[in-house]
């Protein structure tokens, strides 16, 4: 039986055996006795809470719900304007059974205060609150007048609104204008109404309203100030007016206008510094609500607005800049009493040093709910108590009303019963309540001059005798050492006494016993002496009931294995463990949870549990994987009726963390978008059980679409918002990347749009250089200037440029504008050579230069060849294989010789070998006439030359040429030095010849070290090398599976040079496991065989490849391969059954290999008779005999006649005495020098390029043992050479070495 059967199955047993009905959304709950409902006062559940406003003949409704436990119907009925409402029912209607009002049309006269009252008998009256309901209007201005407004072109202004009209709603305020050619801006706002004047007649004409921007800004209160004013304020038309547009009531009202006339439009502005021109006093907001802190400048350039609250940081998540104020407006939402304070807003142009400016925030509450009153059940002779506990500030202050009357009004002996009291007076008491008099609805208001707060509570009084709730079961299973409960729970008006007793002894209350409020028996810490028979007695003046039980005492379920938290990666396992022990008598039970959730093992594959549960295992976790894992062990225990029933219950949790990037941010929104700034808030997304250390704030722009670009990082996990710069006049979109040590998350979502205005560019082009390319001209170049640096509409570069004057610093300049944006150099030409000028390069566009001014260089046009050459150049000592010192006479300086600047001399050098391919360069300072070189090439016939060099050109060459030569120098390192392990003892090494031999090579010095994590252990010497043409070598004697640095130096008589070295490790000792075999590719005389080691045993240090055809006796091996996982069996014949099988070695004798099995492979092609041998050679045979037949038939056909051998021969210049001194033919008597063919050669390449077959044919596993051709075999640990061959060999044409070139 599963746990949740279990427990469905106790909760039948102990269900009550008394029913009760629940008042919707009230509490207490009463029962239902002997049949009979109790009655209750009745309760309000939904009411009309906002004020309402109302247009002519629109429907409107106030609603008024409310519910009784009640014999009779309620009443509903309301009050206008504190009068008994008689509604019209023409047009007003309410249901029977309900209290809302419906006004199909709405007039002026159902304006009023409107309140609801639920009546139900002679229980008691419920009252909603108060409704306002207003009729929708807007007032009209003063008497409008037109006033006319002379202002200095630059100069900041301020437009100040006319006494504001009353408007129900609220309407919006703005300023508005009629233009004498209607402006295209988006941002504007056109109106669909026909707009009203100040005196009320209308007009076909529709107004513009005056968006705010960084120039021009609202207060809040009516009024619009200009930071600086321009011709474009000149508004035609009526000028501005202040105007108010209510959008319910599709009204517009406007007041008197006003005509701006601006003094030297279109002049020059000067700058000035940010000035305040409107700042509160101080500022009141409530607790809750939002409220805005207003600053406004005045400037040139305009200004960025930056707020912080004095003392504190901004409220976290609360705060933003209102929209297009460019941060004049800080908005704060959710008012709370901490936020009150000083505020400074500081107004930064980037021209004069920023201004700062404070203002006060107060906060103040109306009144709040801190403990409403709660419904009561009162016994007659009780005192009942209504707690109404409100906030605020000012401190509300507290009225009482019965049934929607004011207490205070009460008359009679009702007021004389009942207090108020409380510090606060907040506290109602009813005592010694009586059902008839003291049964009612009950209201407290709570008021200060910020509003009111309502509501109702009813007291009903009752007399009843005690009625079963909870009833003691006839048997409890209570556990040893827990707390135990025994159910005696009754409704009584009044309360019923409750008393326990055991074993017929009354149960005193102590600390082991405790009667708990409802009746229950609580028993302290359950020891097995606790059992026994236990009564409940529960009585008032009414009546009583009674009940016993049987208590039993079981052993307590304890764990003896709990699971453990632990982290995990992605795709990795873990498990967890958990073992417990129960009372014998008990059923016991566990389970796993996964965050409170009950884990299903039907759902995945890769959570899975043990038979007995006392394992989970979670495979290939993932982050929905994480979180808390709880193993609940229950104990069932058997009940009377043969059912199971819970006996405890114990659980422990583990929390698995499973770690990776976080999740991306949320809530991601723009709250200011500036000129040159905005600003981004977001919410942090998971951690992934790895703490976010940063945020990535990227933006893109709408000139590269799909283009991300990193605008900033934060240092810390902590910030949720950023203000970032932005490139004005572009369309921006920001997304943020939080990052952790594993990783960065995906990114946000995107904002909105910023979209910032056009401004002047705030730089120029970057690596301006002035530098000729031809003897005759200039070229300026710079890097072309990115769009986002563009600032605004109209870009191009403007070139200026003159000839470099000392004396003259304030010359002409000439002037050439590029509008190609993307043109990055212009070209000035005729010049003279080498001839310095003036150069700036600035950025415009249509509003001006770049904020910066240009950084002016010094650029020079063209170089040419120069024109003198040093005299008396010679080597005045060789002083190593490489170094030799010159000398030489220094050369006239001056543009007329040099034709350019003197950068220097250049010592140029090569070898008689390889000429001029080998060519090496020094530079030399201009002011040295003697100068070391140290890139000589040794052991070689050197040529030197000098030259001029002024950067680009270099003059002609010395003359005469210096000729030496250079002694021997060590050589530089082996080429492609390269090492395999045979076996467990022993490693292979192969080399080729130094590329840079530098002399004549006398050998090799080649040692070896042991390698143990980063630690080099000593050099062991193995003798030297005499053969400089050695390319091979065997290294015997080592430890097996062991790693060894094998450093090799060739040598000179200059002695050693450079070190090469590699490392690599030695096999494991032992048979190596048996290759798998599989056939790679085929064709008609080849195959291709490879292999895998197998993933259990010693693996092999090298591979070959035993073959013969089918029936023959002898094998073939192939060569070792110590690289590869392939070897080529070629050429074979056609086809051909062969059998191979792969050996696998770790060492030379039998006992160190390991052979596959046969198997069979046919070469592709037929065996066909034309290709047999015995074919072949009785067509040789029979061609042999016929050319024989034809010269016997040629002798006999000569040998009647007489020839003149003698003198044919003497003729041709021949001894006929003597013959031939070799015999024979000679045209075949020459030795074959053609080697026979390889026919076991690789064809695919090694695992490294540049190693090469090792050996010829001839080479075989015996040339790797200890034979006596061997050198240095005194300490065993170097035999013999690799390989057979002892031919000395020409030394390898060596590569040329590159040109160099150092400076000295």
């Amino acid at each position: 039986m599963s746990g949740v059967r279990l427990r469905t199955a106790l909760l039948l047993v102990a269900c009550c055996i008394v029913t009760y009905a629940k008042i919707p959304g009230e509490d207490p709950k009463l029962p239902i006795v002997d049949g009979r409902q109790i009655n209750t006062p009745p309760s309000l559940t939904n009411q009309s809470t906002q004020d309402v406003v109302i247009r002519e003949r629109v429907q409107f409704e106030l609603v008024c719900e409310g519910t009784a436990v009640t014999d009779t119907d309620l009443e509903f009925f309301w009050k206008k304007d504190g009068v008994h409402y008689d509604r019209d029912a023409r047009r007003v209607f309410q249901p029977d059974n309900g209290g809302t009002l419906t006004f199909t049309q709405a007039f002026t006269e159902d304006a009023g205060e409107y309140q609801c009252f639920v009546k139900s008998g002679s229980r008691g009256i419920a009252v909603s609150q108060v409704v306002s309901v207003k009729y929708g209007h807007v007032g009209d201005f003063p008497p409008p007048m037109v006033k006319e407004h002379t202002v200095r072109n630059g100069e900041s202004f301020h437009l100040k609104c006319d006494e504001i009209p009353e408007s129900i709603p609220e309407s919006q305020l703005m300023w508005t204008y009629r233009p004498t050619v209607v402006k295209q801006n988006e941002d504007s706002m056109m109106w669909s109404i026909i707009s009203q004047p100040a005196g009320g007649g209308e007009t076909d004409e529709l107004p513009e309203a005056v968006t705010e921007d960084d120039r021009i800004a609202y207060d809040g209160n009516g009024d619009i100030y200009f930071a600086y004013v321009t011709a474009e304020d000149m508004a035609g038309g009526d000028g501005y007016g202040c105007t108010l547009y209510n959008k319910m009531l599709s009204t517009l009202k406007i007041g008197s206008q006003h005509k701006i006339r601006v003094n030297n439009a279109g002049g020059s502005i000067s700058e000035r510094r940010p000035t305040i021109q409107y700042i509160p006093k101080g500022v009141q907001g409530l607790l809750g609500d939002k409220t805005t802190l207003t600053c406004i400048f005045s400037s040139y350039p305009t200004s960025e607005v930056v707020w912080s609250k004095i003392g504190d940081d901004l409220p976290v998540g609360r705060w933003s800049y209102k929209r297009k104020t460019h941060g004049r407006m800080l908005e704060l939402r959710d008012l709370r009493m901490e936020d009150k304070g000083w505020y400074q807003c500081e107004a930064d142009n980037r021209v004069f040093p920023p201004t700062q400016e404070r203002v006060y925030l107060d906060v103040k509450a109306a009144p709040y709910w801190i403990q409403e009153p709660a419904n009561i059940i009162s016994a007659v002779g009780e005192t009942a108590q209504l707690v109404c506990e409100a906030g605020g500030d000012p401190k509300p202050k507290y009225e009482f009303y019965m049934n929607g009357e004011a207490l205070g009004n009460k008359v009679g002996d009702f007021d004389r019963r009942y207090r108020i009291s409380g510090a606060d007076q907040n506290i109602l008491l009813l005592p010694n309540v009586e059902k008839d008099l003291d049964t009612a609805v009950y209201q407290c208001n709570a008021s200060n001059e910020f509003g009111y707060i309502w509501t109702n509570a009813y007291v009903n009084v009752l007399a009843e005798p005690p009625v079963w709730l909870t009833k003691p079961l006839p048997k409890y299973n209570l556990v040893n050492t827990v707390d135990g409960e025994l159910h005696c729970e009754t409704f009584a008006a009044p309360k019923a006494k409750v008393k326990w007793f055991k074993n017929k002894d009354e149960l005193p209350e102590n600390d082991k016993y405790e009667i708990l409020e409802n009746g229950n028996l609580k028993i302290v810490n359950v020891a097995f002496r606790d059992k026994g028979t236990y009564l409940c007695v529960a009585r008032n003046t009414f009546g009583s009931e009674n009940a016993s039980t049987e208590v039993l005492v079981r052993s307590k379920t304890v764990f003896t294995k709990t699971p453990e938290s632990t982290q995990a990666d992605v795709t990795e396992s873990v498990s967890f463990s958990c073992e417990a022990d129960a009372d014998d008598e008990a059923i016991l039970e566990i389970d796993w949870l996964k965050d409170g959730e009950q884990i299903d093992f039907d759902l995945s594959d890769r959570v899975n549990a043990d038979a007995s549960h006392t394992s989970l295992t979670i495979s290939e976790v993932l982050f929905a994987d994480r979180g808390e894992y709880t193993c609940k062990a229950t104990a069932y225990i058997t009940l009377a009726n043969g059912k199971a029933g819970l006996l405890d219950e114990i659980s422990a949790v583990a929390r698995l963390a499973v770690q990776g990037p976080p999740d991306p941010p949320v809530d991601v929104s723009l709250k200011d978008c500036g000129v040159k700034t905005a600003v981004i808030a977001w919410m942090a997304g998971a951690e992934n059980d790895s703490p976010i250390l940063r945020f990535h704030i990227q933006y893109q722009a709408d000139f590269k679409p799909g283009e991300w670009q990193d605008v900033a990082s934060t240092g810390d996990a902590d910030t949720t918002e950023y203000r970032v710069n932005v490139p004005p006049w572009g369309n921006y979109t920001f997304r943020v990347i939080a990052e952790n040590d594993k990783g960065k998350s995906q990114p946000s979502d995107e904002t909105e749009n910023c979209q910032t205005p056009a401004a002047a560019p705030n730089t120029n082009p970057r690596n301006v250089k002035g530098n000729g390319t031809e003897p005759n001209n200039l070229v300026i170049n710079w890097t072309p200037m990115e769009r986002a640096e563009h600032n605004g509409p109209g870009f191009f570069y403007q070139v200026k440029y003159r000839k470099h004057d000392p004396d003259n610093p304030d010359g002409e300049w000439v002037v050439v504008n590029i509008t190609d944006p993307n043109n990055s150099s212009i070209t000035i030409e005729p010049t003279e050579t080498y001839e310095p000028y003036d150069i700036e390069v600035t950025a415009f566009n249509d509003l001006g230069p770049a904020t910066i001014p240009p950084v002016q260089m010094v650029g020079y046009s063209g170089e040419d060849k120069p024109v003198v050459v040093p005299m008396n150049f010679n080597v005045t000592e060789v002083l190593g294989p490489k170094t030799a010192e010159f000398e030489w006479e220094p050369v006239a300086d001056g543009v007329e010789n040099i034709k350019g600047a003197f950068v220097g001399y250049k010592i140029k050098t090569w070898t008689v070998a390889e000429g001029r391919d080998g060519l090496r360069t020094t530079l030399v300072k201009p002011d040295q006439t003697r100068a070391r070189v140290e890139n000589l090439k040794p052991y070689s016939d050197i040529v030197a030359v000098i030259v001029v060099w002024n950067g680009v050109y270099e003059g002609d060459e010395s003359d005469p040429q210096s000729l030496f030569p250079t002694p021997e120098g060590p050589p530089g390192p082996v080429d492609r030095f390269e090492a395999y392990p045979l076996g467990p003892q022993k490693i292979v090494l192969h080399w080729q010849l130094p590329l840079e031999p530098n002399g004549n090579l006398l050998g090799y010095e080649v040692v070896h070290q042991t390698v143990n994590g980063t630690r080099i252990g000593p050099e062991v010497a193995i003798g030297d090398i005499d053969d400089p043409m050695q390319r091979k070598a065997t290294l015997t004697s080592l430890e097996p599976d062991t790693k060894y640095r094998v450093t090799i130096r060739a040598k000179t008589g200059a002695g050693l040079g450079d070190p090469n070295y590699v490392e690599t490790k030695t096999a494991l000792e032992g048979v190596p496991a048996v290759p798998i075999v599989i056939l790679a590719d085929k064709n008609d005389t080849s195959v291709v065989i490879a292999w895998e080691q197998p993933d259990e045993g010693i693996p092999g240090s090298f591979f070959y490849v035993r073959y013969r055809k089918a029936g023959d006796d002898k094998w073939q091996d192939s060569e070792p391969d110590y690289i590869n996982d392939q070897i080529v069996l070629s050429p074979l014949e056609p086809g051909t059954k062969y059998e191979v099988k792969v050996v696998a070695g770790n060492g030379d004798t039998d006992d160190l290999k390991a052979e596959s099995a046969p198997q069979e492979v046919v070469t592709d092609g037929d065996d066909s008779v034309a290709t047999a041998g015995w074919f072949i050679g009785m067509m040789i045979a029979i061609a042999i005999l016929i050319l024989i037949l034809i010269i016997v038939c040629l002798i006999k056909r000569n040998r009647g006649g007489k020839y003149p051998v003698q003198e044919k021969e003497a003729a041709l210049g021949k001894d006929p005495e003597k013959g031939d001194d070799e015999g024979g033919f000679p045209e075949y008597n020459q030795p074959l020098t053609q080697e026979p063919t390889d026919p076991l050669k690789g064809s695919h390449p090694s695992l490294n390029s540049d190693v090469k077959p090792m050996g010829s044919e001839t080479d075989s596993m015996a040339e790797y043992g200890d034979g006596e051709g061997g050198k240095f075999n005194e300490d065993g640990s170097f035999i013999g050479q690799y390989g057979g061959d002892n031919k000395k060999r020409a030394p390898e044409q060596q590569e040329q070495p590159s040109a160099l070139s150092t400076f000295v």
